[in-house]
């Protein structure tokens, strides 16, 4: 399996996403913050579109390119090397299930994140609340390369963080002392009620995100668990 995220930055707000990726096994479209992770304000300016793919060189190539609708476009195509959760996407799509629990990445990652929110209010809030600030820190953070939002109308929120290494991030979200609140906060009250984590190696991206491709000549190579010594 391979996974592309794509971030779209339109012309003109739109209440649907006006592009989908050809060829794709699985795809959803969600909402998303300007370019970062961050839930929007100016809803339909920004979208993200994830897909699911069976051959890496179609998932390249499906890049969308700007155009009468579509201002800008980022384009990361990815291998995913592990994933744990129980959260489901749009139309109760669970993709990454048979997935390995643990495997590594040599060179550039990216961490995908799924998040099933609650029907209690107070438990939704309190988590909207720390996201919203853990968004803003994750751009800082030493090797963070990009992060963004998806907010769909079914199936989880989720998150795409792009990294140098796949160190930098297990670094920032075990160490870092909000994050790893958060981790246990979830761990001990359910402000959600799934989650998933998705790991990648990054095999390619094209196109810009606010005129620059966060990832430009970086590339990751999967690890996966039995390949671990």
């Amino acid at each position: 399996m391979f996974v592309s995220w794509t971030a779209l930055e339109l012309v003109t707000p739109a209440a649907a996403c006006p592009w989908r990726p050809a060829g794709a096994t699985f795809s959803q479209a969600g909402v998303a913050g300007p370019g970062r992770a961050e839930l929007p304000e100016a809803v339909g300016s920004w979208w993200s579109v994830l897909g699911t793919w069976e051959d890496p060189a179609a998932a390249l190539a499906a890049a969308p390119t700007p155009g009468a609708s579509v201002r800008g476009a980022w384009h990361v195509v990815l291998q995913p090397v592990s994933y744990r959760g129980d959260a489901v996407l749009s139309g109760g799509a669970r993709p990454f299930d048979r997935l390995p629990h643990r495997g590594k990445v040599a060179g550039a990652a990216a961490v995908i994140t799924l998040a099933g929110l609650s029907t209690d209010a107070g438990r939704t809030g309190e988590f909207l609340e720390r996201f919203a600030h853990l968004g803003r820190q994750v751009r800082d953070a030493p090797g963070s390369r990009a992060a963004l939002v998806q907010a769909p109308e079914d199936g989880a929120v989720l998150t795409f963080s792009a990294w140098r290494t796949l160190r930098d991030a297990v670094t920032w979200a075990y160490h870092r002392p909000d994050h790893a609140a958060t981790v246990a906060r979830q761990e001990t009250h359910s402000m959600l009620d799934s989650t998933g984590f998705l790991r990648c190696a990054v095999l390619g991206s094209t196109g810009t995100l606010d005129g620059t491709d966060p990832l430009a000549g970086l590339t990751g190579t999967p690890v996966h668990a039995q390949e671990i010594p």
